[in-house]
């Protein structure tokens, strides 16, 4: 499993433009993704970035918590046992 975001800027025709890249989960495989955001210029574009990298960091904090509280409960039933 990769975790994992951030922002990359791509240069077209003098022009510099917003990339937002992300791993995702495609077949059981963890997959590097990149959606276009828009112009470097746009404050527009630079808030949707930072929201779209918030959004992302929130999740993948969510699902480590999940992980972590079934290891825990695996973990005590296991010391329960003995």
């Amino acid at each position: 499993m990769e975790i994992g975001c951030g922002a990359r800027v791509r240069d077209f025709d003098g022009r510099r433009y917003f990339y937002f890249w992300h791993y995702e989960r495609t077949n059981g495989r963890s997959v590097r993704k990149e959606d276009y955001i828009g112009r470097v210029d746009s404050d527009s574009a630079r808030s949707d970035l930072l929201r779209r990298m918030a959004v992302y960091h929130r999740r993948a904090e969510q699902e480590f918590a999940r992980r972590r509280a079934r290891i825990e409960i695996l973990i005590g039933l296991t010391h329960t046992s003995t």
